[in-house]
């Protein structure tokens, strides 16, 4: 089994993943990601389909190592626009902790990403 921390390329050698908390390196993974998903239509599809394939091209064609706990998810082309014109694009919302119960007037404090104001 390869340890975490590195993977094995098309030619069997070993190379050391990009570090997930480098911004340098999370922008070296992501213009790769990007650049696999513009050159080939299947794979951008396959993104969209599944967090954990995302999450997985992050590692494979990013060659970043991505900590178990994150996420990586990939909206619709055009979901900004949709959100621009219609007000009805994508929300991204952090999970409360549950044993406090519902703290009343703070609940906005778990969008984290949003194309609009709530």
């Amino acid at each position: 089994m390869i340890p975490r921390f590195e993977m094995k390329t098309e030619s069997g050698k070993q190379n050391r993943l990009r570090e997930w908390n480098n911004p340098d390196d999370k922008k070296a993974a992501y213009l790769a990601v990007i650049k696999k998903i513009m050159a080939d239509e299947k794979f951008a599809a396959e993104c969209l389909t599944s967090a954990e394939f995302a999450r997985k091209a992050f590692r494979t064609v990013g060659e970043i190592d991505v900590p178990e706990d994150a996420k990586v998810v990939f909206l619709p082309e055009g979901d900004l626009d949709k959100a621009k014109r219609d007000g009805a694009g994508s929300i991204v919302i952090e999970m409360p902790p549950r044993k406090n119960g519902y703290r009343d007037g703070h609940a906005m404090e778990y969008v984290r990403c949003t194309y609009t104001t709530w």
